[in-house]
């Protein structure tokens, strides 16, 4: 999960920077084409399947609008319609999506740890984002619609290819639902973007091939494998390390300073993503010595 976070929270630094170059949806659409086209070679390397069964096939268009249309395009669009405090906020909503959708459809227990740790999460992601919570810009309704589709749309997918079992196909089904999403955004960029140009500096390539590799290809792959093989509810507590690397990293990179809200905040994700590690251990711990823990007869 660290290998998943880590580049993700490097993405919105990335992005941050990026969009001065080029417009949001062709930006979002270049990126998630090349990380698509990436799997794609190197299933071409090891010389695997290039075209999932045909149970997976049908699932590739509906999986690449929810994955990756809807949740890369309004996590593109979303900040420039509303503060960059709602857009943290709503757009960091997906483990609490994620958990409710698991219960109705996975069969997957609400317990009161998890419960607690979501609401731990929340608030350190409120406090987090408090200092720009006043910010307004624009079309503030949108903007939030925008973030919280954009979770919302993340934790279907999520949901869906956990229901899947993909197997095998894993990489192929991710590399043709990123390619199919992205013909969707790019398609809608030349709608409502006519205008919009793209500016090939050599900083633009290679932050494009930093959010197309290891931003979009490594973990949206490594997190529907991770899927696979652990509790969908669990993992995604680990989400809400997301918005601190990527303080970490603005920090570092930008100069950015720690005040005393976001400290508050980093210091209940954190307590919130060990509730899980411990809940993941004991329950580790109970299915090895299943004993352990009853009362005697």
């Amino acid at each position: 999960m660290l290998v998943v976070i880590a580049p993700m929270a490097a993405c919105y630094p990335a992005i941050k920077v990026g969009l001065e170059f080029a417009p949001s949806l062709r930006f979002a659409g270049a990126r998630t084409l090349l990380g698509g086209l990436a799997l794609l070679l190197v299933l071409v390397i090891r010389r695997k399947p290039l075209w999932p069964e045909a149970r997976l096939a049908r699932w590739i268009l509906p999986l690449g609008v929810l994955a990756t249309t809807l949740t890369f395009g309004a996590m593109f669009a979303s900040p420039a319609y509303t503060g960059a405090g709602i857009a943290s906020v709503l757009g960091n909503t997906q483990p609490h999506i994620i958990i409710v959708l698991a219960a109705l459809f996975l069969g997957e227990k609400i317990g009161l740890i998890k419960a607690f740790a979501l609401g731990l999460g929340l608030a350190g992601v409120s406090l987090m984002a408090l200092p720009t919570l006043r910010e307004q810009p624009g079309h503030p309704l949108l903007g939030a619609m925008l973030a919280l589709g954009s979770s919302a749309s993340a934790a279907v997918s999520s949901v869906t290819v956990k229901r899947l079992h993909p197997g095998n196909d894993l990489m192929s089904l991710t590399a043709w639902q990123l390619v199919a999403g992205s013909v969707v955004l790019l398609g809608l960029s030349a709608v409502f973007e006519p205008h919009g140009t793209i500016m090939w500096t050599g900083g633009f390539i290679g932050l494009l091939l930093f959010l197309a590799l290891a931003g979009t290809a490594l973990s949206t792959w490594l997190w529907f494998w991770l899927l696979q093989r652990a509790e969908v509810g669990r993992l995604s507590l680990y989400l809400f390390l997301v918005p601190v690397f990527g303080l970490l990293i603005a920090m570092g990179g930008f100069g950015e300073r720690l005040d005393a809200l976001q400290a508050g905040g980093v210091a209940l994700i954190l307590t919130a993503v060990a509730l899980s590690v411990f809940e993941g251990w004991f329950g580790a711990a109970r299915r090895f010595n299943p004993q352990r823990g009853r009362p005697p007869t």
